[in-house]
């Protein structure tokens, strides 16, 4: 997936400025893609060349112009081309992984600091996507608002449970690397005092 897919499907929603956008992303969708907002201001312009987006300059706050893109009927045809074609998986790159498997030369103290930082950092991310699936779950989440906002009510279902799948994923991983982490520290333990 390229940054490119994520922003015709953030557009998709509803015109956005560049500045909101890249706000809203990572409020929303940094969970699943991260981009930073030196990525997305070259990638919008490049999106505009290519006629799957346009842009014009609003007034709304006053001295203080802002660009608005939107998705050209072009864009939201090669979003949906997109959209129908199988995911293409990445490579796994494991950097946590990669740094256990040789803490082996470290101190036993390092390690087990390695494995209860990797389980804060995921209890972190938990708390945050349980809250955003109570949020999606009422109907309150604000990326969600919007999209519900700008399509027909019989369809609400679809977009709201779509929505609630992927943030369950999130939350399945986060909790599968929480008991893996608690495991790894209990065998540590177990090595440290054997009886």
């Amino acid at each position: 997936m390229s940054l490119k897919y994520a922003l015709l499907g953030f557009l998709s929603t509803e015109p956005t400025s560049g500045y909101d956008l890249a706000r809203e992303f990572g409020e929303s969708l940094g969970w699943f893609w991260y981009a930073s907002h030196t990525q997305i201001y070259p990638e919008l312009r490049r999106l505009e060349s290519e006629g799957l987006v346009t842009s014009s300059m609003t007034d709304d706050n006053p001295g203080k112009p802002k660009r608005t893109y939107q998705l050209t009927e072009r864009g939201a045809a090669e979003l949906r081309e997109w959209l129908a074609q199988p995911v293409d998986y990445p490579p796994v790159r494991d950097a946590e992984r990669v740094k256990l498997m040789f803490l082996d030369t470290a101190p036993v103290e390092v390690i087990r600091e390695h494995l209860s930082t990797h389980r804060r950092h995921h209890e972190d991310l938990l708390a945050v996507y349980l809250r955003q699936l109570r949020e999606l779950r009422r109907g309150v989440f604000p990326r969600l608002v919007k999209r519900l906002a700008r399509r027909p009510r019989s369809e609400h279902g679809l977009i709201t449970g779509l929505k609630v799948l992927a943030m369950q994923g999130n939350i399945a991983r986060a909790r599968a690397e929480i008991a893996w982490a608690e495991d790894a520290l209990a065998w540590l333990e177990s090595e440290e005092d054997p009886r």
